[in-house]
């Protein structure tokens, strides 16, 4: 399966939630945007914080590759929703897959949204 999986925070590359995407997927993409007017601290890079994304996604890739999986990142510039839904469509993805490393109103937003915009299946792990 080709899932995609957007880098909101440095918590998604928690060894539980990386081990659940390399169960599940045979092909990863690893998305990172940089949004340059994210509202929340909490949800998706600024661009000031880019070292800490591609930190981030350095450690979840290399976990990744670890357990025989494709793995691809890929770096944007934009809206951080309006990139998830571009990107998994370009890619064709089977699923979009969020972690919520802690519990966030704004994140049942955010996966309320993408759902709206796009057909493709949004699976949010929280309980990890």
């Amino acid at each position: 399966m080709r899932v995609l999986v957007p880098i909101l925070s440095p918590a998604d590359a928690n060894d539980v939630f990386v081990q659940h995407i390399s169960e599940n997927a045979s092909v990863v993409y690893l998305l990172l945007v940089l949004d340059p007017k994210s509202a929340s601290a909490s949800f998706g890079f600024k661009t000031s914080e880019i070292m800490a994304g591609r930190e981030t996604i350095d450690k979840m890739k290399l976990k990744i590759k670890e357990n025989k999986r494709l793995c691809t990142d890929i770096l944007e510039w934009g809206n951080t929703l309006e990139k998830i839904v571009q990107i998994a469509e370009m890619k064709q993805v089977e699923k979009i897959l969020l972690h919520n490393g802690k519990s966030n109103a704004y994140f049942q937003h955010v996966v309320a949204d993408i759902q709206k915009q796009t057909s493709i299946p949004v699976e949010a792990i929280t309980k990890i």
